[in-house]
């Protein structure tokens, strides 16, 4: 049953869309204006507006496989040569076949066989196989190479094109490209080899008409049963669409199917729910009764009757039917031997045909990877950067940042929220300062840092940095002043050295200013435990693969495997991230630190020792802190701020928060009488 349904206030252009019913799934397809397409059978449809497209792609195409080109000329030129060299096998096998079958022919016919002739055949047949083998043993040799080539180069294009977004351009999948260099490999594989099958076909049809008496009528007879088989029926390959079930059991049979895999199984094991889950399945199953739940990819096709499966198949006789027909017409030109060389075009052309039919459906995929590929270099930041100087001569101070939110609030993009995370925050940052930010969770803390390091832009109000709005000042400037440590910092797949070396680039490889900061941030001890000392690497990049291992033949490897490429633990990452922390403050740029909830991974004592060092370190900077366990942070606070709800509810020293007996000072007494309770 099919139904259309339009939103009206979603709707684009004139398009709507149809819901089919396929077992227990639900697909909507979009409806085309019948203006804008044409139909070849009943189960082609090209879109006109898809052709302009797809010709409007071709100066980016040729830039493509240009620069490909270019890249190693002789390698491409020898990686294309052979690849329409091996297109010609077919062509050359035919050949050989058919001389050595009309030869033997011959002999048998006459009843005395031409010996020379024979042998002719068969050494061309062994020449044809020798140089086709050849030709494959090269090609598999040079595309490995090409293949290596092609992949760095577009990998380095789309690193470049990644590296410079901004948090909010690349969190936006609907407008960043999301295109890799394996895409951009298959599309130049795909499009070389379009061409080399393409040139295969026509070389077999001209074959065909120079070795046969009614070459022409044989090839059109030929194509009849591909041209059906892809044409005649229906299919979502390549087509837009969008597919769920709603089906009621069929959702409560994956939900309790989920409740098996390793998530749940403390929670199943500790409640004993194991049997309670059988039945409930058993019965899941009995209710959702004889319903397919085969995906729609091989449902939608099916066919309402066998018809035209019928015509499919008995169009593939064509051909046979045809020398049939000759064979009584013109017995003295048709033998047996002519059948079976007749059977072998028949089956490379249908093979042929049906391949390059496939290849158009496939054509706009890979267009539009390469389309995606240089797209993403032109993508912008939804940041846009200022252009006034960071630290402004004539409004900053000699040390320290100086903010002031105005009315400020701020939801984030794509958030589940529709709440705003802070909203009409208004408060003064002197520069110079050392401030607390306490509050529960998801009272907008972590947010009033993300926009102060201009990570995101308010939605609505202003945030002045030195009295000068912050979307002045050129963003990279800022960067080079702040030094952001928080809990989501991430090791990088680098040596210890590098991890926190880049705190400051320009001095990376300076070890005696890298081991100052491990020092000041705690991870000396890490290093001393590492036998390669600062060229170990923590997180590796994953490159160990294990197959077909088994537990008891297998043992020495799956213990290889499993101690190959290990992570490390919470607290050491945290130590080593502060540590880049630490390194970024020995440039002698930094005017603003930030420490963000760094801590969670560390104990009492480790997060009590980090905050000490990262107050000594503040010389004149503006340090904020956000943390749960704030006791001992707050009494040498020049300015406390607490968030509740996502506005700033109350601001003030210690003393005068507390004397408020607000919300600061509930959270505050709560802490101490849990450590009071805790050292009883």
């Amino acid at each position: 049953m099919e139904k259309t349904s339009v939103n009206e206030d979603e709707r684009l252009e004139d398009y709507s869309y149809t819901t089919l019913t396929l077992g227990i799934w639900r697909l909507l397809l979009p409806k085309e204006s019948p203006s804008s397409k044409f139909s070849v059978a009943s189960g082609f449809t090209l879109s006109w507006d898809k052709w302009n497209e797809q010709i409007s792609f071709l100066p980016i195409v040729w830039r493509f496989m240009t620069e490909i080109y270019l890249l190693s000329p002789g390698l491409v030129l020898l990686d294309l040569m052979l690849g329409f060299a091996s297109t010609m096998e077919g062509t050359l096998m035919l050949y050989a076949s058919t001389r050595l079958l009309r030869t033997v022919e011959v002999g048998l016919v006459e009843g005395r066989p031409d010996v020379k002739a024979i042998l002719q055949a068969v050494v061309i047949r062994v020449t044809c196989v020798m140089l086709t083998s050849t030709i494959s043993w090269a090609k598999e040799h040079v595309r490995p190479l090409l293949q290596t080539r092609v992949r760095l180069h577009f990998q380095e294009h789309i690193l470049r094109a990644r590296l410079r977004l901004d948090l909010p351009t690349g969190a936006d999948k609907n407008t960043t490209p999301n295109v890799n260099a394996g895409q951009i490999w298959s599309s130049f594989q795909f499009l070389s080899g379009f061409l080399q099958r393409t040139f295969q076909l026509v070389t077999q049809i001209l074959f065909i008409l120079q070795q046969m008496k009614g070459g022409i009528i044989f090839t059109m007879l030929s194509l009849v049963s591909p041209v059906l088989i892809t044409t005649s029926g229906r299919h979502l390959f390549q087509r837009g669409f969008v597919y769920y079930s709603d089906n009621v059991d069929y959702l409560r049979l994956r939900a309790l199917g989920l409740l098996a895999s390793d998530d749940y199984r403390e929670d199943v094991v500790t409640a004993n729910i194991g049997g309670w889950i059988s039945a409930e399945y058993r019965k899941a199953v009995k209710k959702l009764g004889n319903v397919s739940d085969a995906e729609p990819y091989s449902t939608y096709g099916l066919r309402a009757t066998p018809f035209m499966l019928m015509l499919q198949r008995l169009s593939g006789d064509f051909p046979t039917l045809f020398w049939a027909a000759n064979a009584i017409l013109t017995p003295k030109h048709y033998t047996v031997t002519s059948f079976a060389i007749l059977q072998q075009h028949a089956q490379a052309l249908n093979y042929s045909f049906q391949i390059i039919y496939h290849d158009f459906t496939r054509v706009s995929e890979s267009f539009s990877h390469i389309n995606e590929l240089y797209d993403m270099a032109n993508v912008e930041n939804k940041i846009p950067d200022g252009d006034e100087v960071y630290p402004n001569s004539a409004l900053s101070s000699e040390k320290g940042m100086a903010f002031e939110l105005k009315n400020v609030s701020f939801a984030y993009p794509g958030g589940n929220s529709k709440e705003n995370a802070i909203k009409n925050v208004s408060l003064k940052i002197p520069a110079g300062n050392l401030v607390v930010i306490v509050g529960a969770n998801g009272s907008g803390k972590s947010t009033i840092i993300k926009l102060l390091n201009r990570l995101y832009d308010v939605d609505s109000g202003e945030i002045l940095v030195d009295g000068l709005s912050i979307k002045k000042y050129r963003i990279a400037d800022l960067r080079k002043v702040q030094a952001l440590l928080t809990q989501d910092h991430k090791l990088y797949p680098l040596t210890l050295a590098e991890n926190i070396g880049l705190g400051n680039p320009n001095h990376v490889d300076d070890f005696d200013m890298v081991m100052e900061a491990a020092e000041s941030g705690g991870a000396e001890g890490v290093i001393k435990r590492q036998k390669e000392g600062l060229d170990t690497i923590l997180t590796p990049v994953n490159t160990a693969r294990g197959s077909h291992l088994d537990k008891h033949k297998h043992k020495k490897l799956k213990s290889i495997l499993e101690g190959l490429e290990k992570k490390s633990g919470g607290g050491e990452r945290q130590r080593l991230v502060a540590s880049r922390t630490f390194m970024r403050f020995l440039s002698g740029n930094i005017r603003f630190a930030v420490a963000d909830e760094p801590s969670s991974a560390l104990d009492p004592k480790g997060e009590h020792q980090l905050f000490q060092r990262l107050r000594e370190s503040g010389g004149g900077k503006t340090m904020i802190f956000v943390t749960h366990r704030f006791g001992h942070l707050t009494k040498h606070a020049d300015l406390i701020i607490c968030m509740k709800d996502g506005e700033a509810i109350e601001t003030g020293t210690h003393k005068e928060l507390m004397a408020r007996g607000g919300e600061y000072s509930e959270l505050y007494n709560v802490q101490a009488q849990a450590f009071a309770d805790a050292t009883l």
